[in-house]
């Protein structure tokens, strides 16, 4: 249960590393008032180092070795940013990203891994392994392309290297020769398990090579590698498995650190140079213990950083053994050596070592039961609104279908009582005011000319101030956008929940920072707004704009015109998802990416093209705003449910049944549609009634000049597609 007292100090934990996964998962047991956990890394997954080899092997599916970090954050009631850190201001507290403003803290701790030292040299680095992992499908192609034998190198030949060559030798063709390089077979290991481990290289024909590379040079399809002997091999693909070094960011921080980059800090974990700074895992360098970097001391190390973070963050002293963080000199290495007809593995602590099946399944249980931990998360889907037991059926009766209520156009009220609201208040006509309410935006006349103007905004959907701030300013220039008018102002009206000062003063600055980058971009500055305090954060901006040549509406629709869709859908069953702690691989990344993606360079494009009739896709979903240019245009459509892009995610969510808050009002629209017996996909119709955040814009385009305006789209980059056609007025078919 997360508490209810304004956040007074903001601890921020950079790099979702194997400590700090564990950190969350602690604060999630045991919240500490006052404080605002927030988790910032560039991606939204972690691999587990331990499963990665067996990954490559064959023995897991990509997402069972990742750790979905969003979902962990929000059970453990902390903000998940998605960002690559840059640097380290510690002077004035605040870690710098790349391409956005920096970010203040009041503690810090780092659990951010590390890359191999390859001064320069060419070939893959296994670490950070996210980066590896997003190469080895091209490699294992184009190992597995060749007709003839090609070499695959790996240099490193401690357990991470030996159990990389392994796996690829278990699941790359069996023609591939692969070649181990390193000075020392399992450094510190027993002579027993080296015996073991040469054996088992020779029994799957990886040739190993006691030498230390010198240098590397690539030549037209192939390594040379410089050996420490003067002598010289060649290999096709190269893998590095050496050692390690910090982040550039990290090693320049100013922060006292070893010869590596790696800051030094006590037994505490806490840096030996700056109070509020800890460092974790392969980050660390462990002053008066030094060990080598491996992920057991991540793990092991991980109980004592959330306690004392705890306790930090509270201004208390870190005092008695549990304080204290003891590297343990030995303990037990499992080295997978198998594949997946064959599993087996090596043991070994000490100067004993053992290999056998059992062992592999040894080393499968631990992994997957420390995975278990976070892939096994609490439900999230209770409601956030409280309910009185003594609530009578009647009153019930009343209550929405859904009390987990989403955020972004997901948060907007439906169309039907939106209506009847409208329908009872008197008419707003006047002179100056040539299109009012109905339209994307108003247009207003002046002694100069006219002025489009328009509204929008929403409660935060997303942790990220910065980004929640762009992805207004995209939402809310689609307005403008719709009816072909380039942007010139805006004013904001902010409100952010009651915390200390600096904090709402720093995310006021974040929030308004994604704003004014957006609109900059667009030539229109932020002229003015207001702010509040209030329970929940949330931004609307009111736009201002010049009507173009001519200024499009929804009316201008004909019969014969292509229907083209510039953005795909998903984005409420995709942020509603995230809500409930559901995760599916790459959909919650690529919905921010296509919310946080202006729509200006379509409009130019449609423009250019002979554009009739526009709209933008936003909360009453496709369906909802496709019937009000019909109904505007007076026609009627024949559309494609096949051809309507789709967002990652988007329609296996659906399948599993998430909706967003108001999906079953504005599915009320469908009734107004035919749905043919060919259109049988009821997951895909839903998505049709999805409410769209920053969504894509709706065009209607002369027949003639369809299919090369798509062409330019596309070429552009932008993910547009034809999803129907206008027919005659009397008839609405989903086909």
């Amino acid at each position: 249960m997360q508490s209810n007292t304004p956040a007074v100090r903001d601890l921020l934990l950079v790099g979702g590393g194997h400590s700090h996964v564990q950190v969350l998962k602690h604060f999630a047991m045991y919240p500490v008032p006052g404080v605002r956990l927030t988790l910032v890394s560039d991606a939204d997954v972690a691999p587990y180092s331990g499963m990665v080899p067996g990954y490559i092997a064959g023995h897991y599916a990509l997402d069972e070795i990742h750790i979905a970090l969003e979902p962990l954050c929000r059970a453990a009631g902390a903000r998940f940013l998605c960002a690559k850190v840059m640097g380290l201001d510690t002077a004035n507290k605040r870690i710098l990203l790349q391409g956005r403003p920096g970010l203040h803290y009041d503690l810090l701790s780092i659990n951010c891994g590390a890359s191999p030292n390859l001064n320069g040299m060419p070939g893959i680095a296994v670490k950070p392994i996210t980066g590896f992992l997003a190469q080895w499908p091209d490699l294992k192609s184009a190992i597995g392309g060749h007709e003839t034998p090609v070499t695959l190198g790996l240099v490193g030949a401690g357990a991470g290297g030996v159990e990389m060559a392994m796996a690829c030798r278990s699941s790359l063709p069996p023609q591939t020769q692969i070649v181990l390089i390193g000075p020392k077979l399992l450094p510190g290991l027993s002579k027993r398990a080296k015996a073991l481990t040469k054996r088992a290289l020779d029994r799957r024909r990886i040739e190993y090579i006691p030498q230390r590379v010198t240098d590397c040079a690539r030549a037209t399809e192939d390594y040379r590698l410089q050996l420490d002997d003067a002598s010289e091999r060649r290999v096709n693909h190269l893998l590095w498995v050496t050692d390690v070094q910090a982040p550039e960011w990290l090693a320049a921080s100013g922060l006292t650190c070893d010869a590596s980059g790696f800051p030094s800090v006590g037994a505490d974990l806490r840096s030996v140079s700056d109070g509020s700074v800890f460092v974790a895992g392969d980050a660390a360098h462990l002053q008066g213990q030094e060990r080598a970097k491996a992920g057991v001391y991540a793990v092991r190390a991980a109980p004592v950083l959330a306690q004392n973070l705890a306790l930090a963050v509270q201004g208390k002293s870190l005092v008695g053994s549990a304080s204290r963080f003891k590297a343990q000199r030995s303990f037990l290495t499992l080295i997978g050596i198998g594949g997946v007809d064959d599993p087996d593995a090596i043991a070994t602590k000490g100067p004993f070592a053992l290999q056998g099946s059992l062992l592999w399944r040894l080393k499968d249980r631990i992994d997957r039961r420390f995975m278990a931990r976070y892939h096994d998360l609490p439900d999230m889907a209770a409601p956030e609104h409280a309910v009185s037991p003594d609530l009578t059926a009647e009153l019930a009766s009343d209550l929405p279908d859904d009390l987990m209520r989403c955020g972004g156009c997901g948060a907007k009220l439906a169309a039907d009582p939106l209506r009847r609201v409208l329908a009872r208040l008197p008419d707003q006509v006047a002179d100056h005011v040539s299109l009012g309410i109905g339209d994307d935006a108003a247009q207003v006349s002046h002694g100069a000319g006219s002025t489009l103007l328009s509204v929008d905004g929403f409660r935060a959907m997303i942790d990220d101030p910065y980004l929640l701030g762009r992805i207004c300013a995209h939402h809310s220039l689609n307005d403008l956008f719709a009816m072909g008018a380039t942007p010139t102002a805006a004013l904001a009206l902010v409100t952010l929940p009651l915390m200390a000062e600096h904090m709402m003063e720093e995310d006021l600055f974040q929030l308004l920072s994604g704003a004014v980058d957006v609109l900059n971009a667009h030539g229109a500055p932020l002229v003015g707004g207001h702010s509040a305090e209030g329970a929940e954060l949330s931004i609307a901006l009111t736009v201002t704009g010049a009507p173009g040549e001519v200024t499009l509406t929804k009316a201008g629709g004909q019969v014969g015109d292509v229907l083209l869709l510039t953005k795909p859908l998903g984005t409420g069953v995709i942020l509603a998802g995230a809500m409930r702690g559901i995760h599916v691989s790459g959909s919650v990344p690529n919905c921010l990416s296509s919310m946080n993606a202006s729509n200006g360079m379509s409009l130019s494009i449609l423009q250019r093209h002979g554009v009739r009739a526009l709209t933008d896709v936003t909360g009453f979903g496709l369906i909802g705003h496709l019937g009000e240019m019909l109904r505007a245009s007076q026609c009627g459509v024949e559309l494609r449910l096949a051809e309507i892009p789709i967002l990652t995610g988007g329609l296996q969510l659906a399948r599993q049944g998430v909706r967003s808050s108001i999906q079953r009002a504005n599915a009320q629209a469908l009734n107004d549609f035919t749905i043919m017996p060919s259109a049988t996909d009821t997951d895909r119709l839903n998505l049709l009634s999805d409410p769209q955040t920053s969504g894509g814009l709706l065009a209607c385009i002369p027949p003639e000049q369809a299919d090369d305006c798509l062409k330019r789209l596309n070429e552009a980059g932008i993910p547009a597609a034809a999803v129907g056609t206008l027919i005659p007025r009397g008839r609405r078919a989903i086909v």
